[in-house]
């Protein structure tokens, strides 16, 4: 997905423990309030992720059923339904998925956590 696309697809609302069905070829913007749990409860995503700062690179993630993904209060993210990882390109099913905001210490440790990974994913030249 292209940078273009971030700022494109229409915006979807995030309410907590509501569940949302994507169908195949709706992508939908996300801009995360609060830190937070994206849980795909059916299907595949396909997660074009972009931070808070326009400095950073669009990273795209693969999240299959059962898999979470903790989102940052501030980040803006374009999902949409992709095939599963076993069928072919052409069978993409809807996506079912639900989100819920961390709590108290929890928002802490999720963007401490992430802090500490992108730290050591940041090539060595970068830090010095």
């Amino acid at each position: 997905m292209s940078a273009a696309t971030l700022h494109s697809s229409p915006s979807l609302f995030l309410s907590q423990g509501v569940g949302v069905t994507l169908q195949p070829g709706q992508a939908r913007t996300l801009r995360v309030p609060a830190a937070g749990q994206l849980r795909v409860t059916q299907g595949a995503l396909w997660v074009t992720r972009r931070g808070r700062h326009p400095s950073h690179a669009p990273d795209d993630l693969y999240v299959a059923a059962d898999a979470p993904l903790a989102l940052c209060a501030g980040e803006t993210v374009v999902i949409e339904p992709i095939h599963l990882a076993q069928a072919s390109a052409a069978q993409v099913a809807p996506v079912a998925f639900h989100w819920q905001p961390a709590a108290g210490r929890c928002a802490g440790a999720l963007r401490w956590l992430r802090e500490r990974l992108q730290a050591r994913a940041a090539p060595a030249h970068a830090r010095a």
